[in-house]
């Protein structure tokens, strides 16, 4: 379940969150908040725990990389004793390196294709696919450069660009990038989700206005259709068969 952004603290994504835990039949769920993105901010660890502890009734515990959790055989118990795992926002670059340094990267595929449930918001939303758009070149002072194309995971077949209504810039610049992309652009609004299982998904929202963008390359034009939340689920493959090739 991928989370284009929204403040979760304030509660501006709680309908998602609520459906993210509703994934499992568990009475009181354990959660394992995975802050690498935020390099371990602990005000964010306390706004998960406002959300999905106190508000929804999970047993929140955490994996931090960049201060303690450094031992790979601690790291792999924390990650298969979660019912559910979140990803938390921040730099997906510094990230990823990081979850490649610690091993977190193959356990999280392995994980994944077990059926255990993920998700994230921003960083913790693009880093499943197999490319995302981030704004990593700012964390490095990078200028006059405001996001950048990122390998991924790869563990789904597509683009993902997050804050595509909150960042002005964000769908422009995502919008170049898929000029030279191959595959299928998804651009998420913050409070708009895509939540895959299996080959199928749907698109979830928390806000009425928010949505997602898709973006794609069809007779040599680039093409960007708005797509409305959607409770059902529908084949994966609908948005792949709109692409050149």
């Amino acid at each position: 379940m991928a989370i284009g952004g929204g403040d979760v603290r304030a509660g501006e994504t709680l309908s998602i969150d609520r459906r993210f835990v509703g994934l499992v039949d568990v009475a009181k769920p354990k959660l394992l908040f995975v802050p690498t993105a935020s390099m371990d901010s602990e005000d964010y660890v306390a706004a998960i725990q406002e959300t999905y502890g106190d508000r929804l009734g999970c047993d929140i515990e955490v994996l931090r990389l960049w201060s303690e959790d450094r031992w790979l055989p601690t790291i792999v118990r924390k990650l298969q004793d979660a019912d559910l795992i979140y990803v938390g926002g921040g730099n997906t670059k510094a990230m990823l390196e990081k979850w490649r340094e610690a091993g977190v990267d193959r356990e999280l595929r392995r994980l994944v294709a077990e059926g255990k449930p993920v998700a994230g918001l921003s960083a913790g939303a693009i880093c499943w696919f197999r490319v995302g758009n981030s704004d990593w070149p700012q964390y490095e002072s990078i200028p006059n450069v405001l996001t950048a194309r990122l390998e991924c995971l790869g563990l789904v077949d597509l683009v993902v660009c997050p804050h595509t209504k909150c960042e002005s810039f964000r769908l422009e610049e995502f919008r170049q990038m898929m000029r030279s992309e191959s595959g299928v652009g998804l651009g998420l609004d913050d409070c708009c989700a895509i939540q895959i299982q299996g080959n199928q998904y749907r698109l979830l929202a928390s806000s009425p206005d928010s949505g997602a963008h898709l973006i794609y390359r069809k007779n040599q034009e680039l093409i960007q259709e708005f797509l409305c939340p959607h409770d059902d689920f529908r084949p994966l493959s609908e948005l792949w068969t709109r692409v050149d090739g």
